[in-house]
């Protein structure tokens, strides 16, 4: 895979196959190329808290269950992103719920980029043929000719809805977020709530609301 990625554009225009093919065909080899970056990223940063095996492994699930259309050329974009600072600085620790937070940001730029290409692509095709298919060519010729070279319409910019995952994985971070400064555990190694008699890791408590969210 080239290693000169350096915009979201790129990425998209890259044709690599998603996470989801290449776990379809080979899951193993899917979770290994995941928790790769993630190593990669936590040994580059040298932090003083950093994540264990038990950790990065959690984080790599997650990332293949909530975000299956990234391709390969988008993990490799983003993780040089977190190396570069683009989505804040490490100071003292790194974790599961920090990486999959920063994740969900490259996503909507993601998202918002692919919009762009998009409505840019489908604005070329109506300059290219603005009274649409099927009028025989000395029709369209003629109806070209009566109506000049009219600028194509804006189109509006529709947003994207997320899906389900998304959706519950934001409000997942936003949960842990607002219970980790009333019940987080200060001078741990990461970010964990104590919750009565349980200790609970970003990882521990995503998967216990989304068990919460089968039952």
């Amino acid at each position: 895979m080239p290693i000169d990625y350096r915009s979201i554009q790129q990425v998209i225009q890259s044709n690599l196959p998603s996470i989801a093919k290449i776990r379809k065909q080979d899951s193993e080899v899917a979770h290994l190329v995941v928790q790769e970056f993630i190593t990669d990223l936590v040994e580059f940063l040298n932090v003083g808290k950093i994540m264990n095996a038990s950790q990065t492994n959690q984080t790599s699930i997650y990332i293949l269950k909530y975000f299956p259309h990234f391709n390969l050329a988008d993990l490799k974009l983003f993780f040089d992103k977190m190396k570069l600072g683009h989505y804040g600085k490490f100071y003292d620790s790194v974790d599961g719920q920090l990486i999959l937070s920063r994740m969900e940001e490259y996503s909507q730029d993601r998202m918002n980029e692919y919009e762009q290409l998009r409505l840019a692509k489908h604005r070329e095709e109506i300059k290219e043929n603005p009274i649409g298919e099927g009028y025989h060519p000395d029709v369209i010729a003629a109806i070209k000719k009566a109506i000049g070279e009219k600028k194509a319409p804006e189109i509006e910019k529709v947003e994207r809805i997320k899906t389900e995952g998304e959706v519950f994985t934001q409000r997942c971070i936003r949960q842990f977020d607002n219970l980790h400064s009333k019940f987080g555990i200060k001078n741990t190694s990461g970010r964990f709530l104590k919750l009565g008699d349980k200790v609970l890791g970003f990882t521990e408590f995503l998967e216990r609301k989304f068990l919460n969210k089968k039952s």
